[in-house]
């Protein structure tokens, strides 16, 4: 009986399973059919629309991969102030590389500079001289800087060269625009001194006689002494309605017409930590006083290391197109909105004064920094 009873179990067993399958077999068929057989209308009523706001298209700045240093700035030098490697020395000085053998010169880094903020500054102890048992080659030795890949030169175009240079004697120091191998001259001045015993500003302006687009800065000399250099800069003069920007680039940022710049951006706005972050506080507004924590984070990935803060926004007043251009406070507000509101997150009054005093200046309110708006919020 027992046994009668099991088989009859499995039995039915095995119709529900074919009972389901054939139901789910059916169902499938008439979706199927149902699917085939559907159709829909789109109905489009083109006398009603929204307008896309003019406000919506704008330009977003991150200062990685060169985008600014190497990018859209004009500046030709790469790693200008000797300080890739960071503050502490013996720093990177990459891509600067030497001229001449160690028979001739040595080249090393001490914290010697002017900048307080950027205290490296290459030494350039040359060996040779003009005259003597140990003469210098034909052209002098010193150092050149290949900039990014290479600096597009231009036959016609003129070049100003901006350095800071100290040393204990006189010096004859040739600033020079040249091919890739330094064989052929684009264009040369010379830096006569008899007193640099202080820090000195020198500028000079070459004007280039031929074309080269891998061409490379250089410094050289043929007399015997210790010289130290630092935030050696080479730009063109022509640059985006004299803001140091290369017109190209920006007049294709132009065209785009945008409404508003986010600038800073991206990781860049927040920094590693909220200590070096971008700030305004006497770090990135003048040449030579960028933070040397930013630096430090930055310096691999093409950070703009050296660009005038002041300078960008003056980019900023002159490219915003529209009634929300940077001339006006609301456009600074919507530029610097999600700076302000990392500032209140992480209640630093520190860096709502610095948004503040962005906005001010952006406004027209005020012309450069004031350093101790922080007061207002105290």
């Amino acid at each position: 009986m027992g046994e009668k009873m099991s088989n009859c179990k499995a039995s039915c067993s095995v119709l529900l399973v074919f009972f389901i399958v054939g139901l789910c077999s059916v169902c499938q068929y008439s979706a199927a059919q149902v699917d085939a057989n559907q159709t829909a209308n789109l109905i489009i009523n083109a006398s009603i629309s929204r307008p896309i706001p003019e406000t919506l298209f704008g330009i977003f700045f991150e200062e990685i991969n060169h985008a600014g240093a190497g990018g859209i700035w004009a500046e030709l030098v790469s790693n200008r102030g000797f300080e890739a490697g960071g503050q502490n020395t013996p720093s990177n000085i990459a891509p600067w590389s030497i001229i001449g053998d160690q028979s001739s010169l040595t080249v090393s880094t001490d914290r010697s500079s002017c900048f307080e903020r950027n205290k490296v500054a290459l030494q350039m102890n040359v060996l040779c001289d003009s005259k003597g048992s140990n003469i210098c080659p034909a052209g002098g030795v010193g150092v050149y800087n290949p900039g990014f890949w290479g600096m597009n030169i231009e036959q016609g175009k003129v070049y100003k060269v901006v350095l800071f240079v100290r040393s204990l004697g006189s010096i004859n120091v040739s600033v020079s625009l040249t091919s890739s191998d330094g064989s052929k001259m684009l264009a040369t001045a010379n830096i006569l001194d008899s007193d640099v015993s202080n820090w000195t500003k020198v500028e000079v302006l070459l004007e280039a006689t031929g074309t080269n687009p891998n061409s490379r800065l250089q410094l050289t000399t043929s007399r015997k002494g210790v010289i130290w250099f630092d935030q050696v800069s080479a730009m063109p003069v022509d640059t985006y309605k004299g803001h140091g920007f290369r017109n190209e680039l920006i007049e294709m940022l132009d065209d785009i017409k945008p409404q508003f710049i986010r600038f800073p951006g991206g990781c860049f706005i927040e920094g590693e930590w909220l200590r070096n972050a971008f700030s305004l506080e006497g770090k990135h507004w003048t040449h030579g006083r960028r933070d040397p924590g930013t630096l430090v984070m930055f310096g691999c990935i093409g950070l703009m290391m050296d660009l005038d803060t002041s300078s960008f926004f003056n980019l900023l007043k002159i490219l915003v197109h529209g009634q929300y251009g940077c001339s006006t406070m609301e456009s600074a507000i919507r530029i610097k909105l999600i700076r302000l509101q990392s500032c209140l997150l992480y209640k630093k009054p520190l860096m709502v004064s610095s948004l503040l005093e962005a906005i001010l200046i952006l406004s027209g309110v005020l012309s450069e920094p004031q350093w101790g708006i922080q007061n207002l919020l105290t």
